[in-house]
């Protein structure tokens, strides 16, 4: 693995941060925003700006929700842009921790229940990212509104909009769908609630195969904005 305490190193994590994983663009629009009291979401933070999440936002812990940041350019098993986020939290102070979602798969029971107990250990304030802060970090924030500060889901889905670069006519739209099924069957079972949805009613395999992407929403988040 390339380390970041050799200049070669150090320099394949910058051209896989900036070029590959296309930081040069993330430098012009940063996606932040606050969510609820305690939470922020961006797509993925450069060194200079975990410093500034330090500094001015006085963050302690990022959520990493890309996964499990190997290499897609060289085969290490730790991304440029990892390793040098990574860097920056040590230097910074922040704890780096990462969990799994995806943005073209409906959510697993399994992970949303490991993320509502990492919530309750987290020290806060907390940033939530994942590549484009669109897609991943829109359904987490969604998810730490509702089981961190009691938001309804009905609510806290408005974390994901087009406005913070969701578009929900692609295979990104999965996550709508989740939502949108708790909410329709919510309606007529007032009395269940989202985490016993979640373990009692929810089809994950049903619903995987129930959503349908539109060609467009496809084309753009592909092939035009290469979403993660």
């Amino acid at each position: 693995m390339h380390q970041l305490n050799t200049k070669w190193g150090r320099f394949l994590a910058y051209f896989e941060a900036w070029i590959v994983d296309h930081e040069i663009l993330r430098l012009f629009y940063r996606n932040f925003h606050k969510v609820g009291h305690d939470a922020y979401r961006s797509n993925h933070p450069s060194p200079a700006f975990v410093k500034k999440l330090a500094k001015k936002y006085h963050v302690k812990t990022i959520l990493n929700i890309r996964g499990n940041n190997r290499s897609s350019f060289n085969g290490d098993d730790f991304s440029g842009q990892y390793k040098l986020e990574l860097e920056a939290c040590q230097k910074y102070g922040i704890e780096l921790l990462t969990t799994r979602f995806s943005s073209r798969d409906a959510p697993r029971v399994e992970e949303v229940l490991s993320l509502k107990e990492q919530l309750t250990k987290i020290e806060y304030p907390v940033l939530f990212h994942c590549k484009s802060g669109a897609d991943r970090a829109g359904l987490v924030s969604a998810l730490y509104l509702h089981f961190h500060e009691n938001v309804p889901i009905e609510s806290a889905v408005k974390e994901l909009t087009l406005w913070k670069g969701h578009i929900k006519w692609a295979e990104t739209g999965i996550l709508d769908f989740f939502f949108q099924s708790y909410i329709d069957f919510h309606k007529t079972h007032p009395e269940i609630e989202f985490e016993t949805w979640l373990t009692d009613v929810y089809d994950y395999e049903q619903l995987a195969k129930s959503f349908k992407a539109n060609k467009v929403g496809k084309f753009i988040v592909n092939k035009i904005l290469h979403r993660e």
